[in-house]
């Protein structure tokens, strides 16, 4: 597909694509000038970093005052010994993007995307998406730390309905794991914000309970790995929160 009709083939309403430079942007509206500096890059320098994924984040500031967190798309596994940044299918970052405001538009919490940016190399392109910066937010496995026990219970009940919501909207997230679940202190509550739909799979309707459960199992077992305080009250709560659409015989520990 030509970069130029994802808009309108995706439904990107909010969204226009751009030239600068070399590079391919999908933008959100009102954005264009700040997202043309990103990739200029060197005129926004990086005001802290953000750690997360395969490196930390540069954070900038953009004209408007905002703060905008740039991730840089990376291979893992064996492959990025010989080739870390380069992507040879597909659009990355765009359907990042697709996938991000699918759950958005569903009434998902997601980090609101400023720009989605590819640039073609000689081989291949690279990739990197731009978000706004939720000011205070912390990922869930550094939140639960220390948390008293109701605002645990509450954070979780949360996560549930953002996954529920999500996988109504028709998305499956690969790696809903708790460093992907931004918490933040909101409106004398808690609030989860999802992140990272890297891979993310877009279905035309609600995602099927199998590959629901696919998801929420991968949730626990990055609790276990980071050792995160949970427990059976804490899974219980998650539960209550996702609903009706909860995949049956699944128990989470």
């Amino acid at each position: 597909m030509d970069w130029k009709t994802y808009v309108g083939e995706h439904a990107l309403a909010d969204f226009v694509p751009l030239e600068h430079e070399g590079a391919r942007m999908l933008v959100r509206r009102g954005y264009e000038d700040a997202a043309r500096l990103l990739v200029e890059y060197r005129t926004l320098p990086a005001v802290e970093t953000l750690g997360g994924g395969r490196e930390a984040h540069p954070v900038v500031v953009l004209p408007t005052g905002e703060k905008a967190v740039v991730r840089h798309y990376r291979r893992g596994g064996l492959v990025q010994r010989i080739n870390q940044t380069r992507y040879f299918g597909g659009n990355r970052a765009f359907d990042e993007l697709r996938a991000t405001e699918r759950a958005r538009t569903g009434g998902v919490r997601t980090a609101r995307i400023l720009a989605a940016v590819e640039r073609p190399r000689t081989v291949g392109y690279t990739a990197r998406l731009a978000t706004i910066l939720i000011p205070g937010a912390r990922d869930a496995a550094a939140w639960l730390h220390g948390a008293a026990a109701d605002a645990r219970l509450e954070m979780l009940r949360d996560a549930g309905r953002q996954l529920a919501a999500m996988h109504q909207a028709g998305v499956a997230h690969p790696d809903v794991h708790l460093r992907n679940l931004l918490v933040s202190d909101a409106n004398g509550g808690v609030e989860v914000c999802l992140l990272d739909f890297d891979k993310a799979r877009v279905h035309d309707g609600a995602v099927p309970r199998a590959r629901r459960a696919t998801d929420l199992r991968r949730l626990a077992r990055s609790a276990r790995k980071l050792k995160a305080e949970v427990g059976a009250e804490g899974w219980s709560a998650l539960r209550e929160g996702y609903g009706e659409g909860w995949p049956s015989g699944l128990e989470l520990r």
